[in-house]
């Protein structure tokens, strides 16, 4: 556990956190609402798993410095362990965004930090499984970018209970379950096919 966090602890989590920073900086939370908060949250804090969940399908190729099949233990072990130690730095940068945004003024309610986070684990381990079926990080961003902005542009109309911005609408429902159950299956996927393609390619 400790290696894989030193592994994924690099500049990507700098920057993720510097971008909270940043963030934090432009919203403007004296004047912030529950809708508001929930607009930052799901429009771009949630965005911040594309730095951290993808290049987990890089694992062979120096995405993170270190082959998963150089491991002793059970490839898919060591995935997903990955994936919740980056899942986890995600909880953290949300909790920090919204912490530091309720200091500054922000009034809001809990629920909206596990429903960012619910967002951001479903938009990065989506682009993670589409990363690793189409060969390469471009593929899984364009998968999402594209599930994005189909979400911004039709408000759900084509998403169903798929919608990520629900929030931003007033509404906290079961929207945000069925993304959490979404990037579970998309790290059950990946787990269990990504040792298997490193494999076929090395013979």
């Amino acid at each position: 556990m400790i290696w894989n966090l030193r592994l994924l602890a690099g500049p990507l989590w700098l920057l993720s956190f510097l971008i909270v920073i940043v963030l934090s900086l432009f919203c403007n939370p004296s004047l912030m609402g529950a809708v508001d908060a929930a607009y930052w949250g799901e429009r771009f804090v949630a965005l911040l798993s594309l730095l951290l969940l993808p290049p987990l399908a890089l694992l062979e190729a120096g995405g993170i410095g270190e082959g998963l099949l150089s491991k002793k233990q059970r490839h898919e072990t060591v995935f997903v362990c990955r994936w919740l130690i980056s899942a986890a730095w995600l909880a953290v940068l949300t909790a920090l965004f919204y912490g530091g945004a309720a200091l500054m003024g922000a009034d809001f309610e809990l629920p909206l930090i596990p429903g960012v986070f619910m967002t951001g684990l479903a938009l990065g381990s989506v682009a993670l499984l589409a990363a690793i079926l189409l060969g390469g990080l471009s593929g899984g961003y364009i998968v999402v970018f594209a599930w994005y902005l189909l979400d911004w542009m039709t408000k759900g109309k084509w998403t169903g209970q798929l919608y990520l911005f629900s929030m931003s609408d007033g509404t906290w429902n079961t929207d945000k379950l069925w993304l959490l159950v979404l990037a579970l299956l998309c790290l059950a996927v990946s787990a269990w096919l990504l040792p298997r393609l490193i494999k076929k390619r090395a013979f």
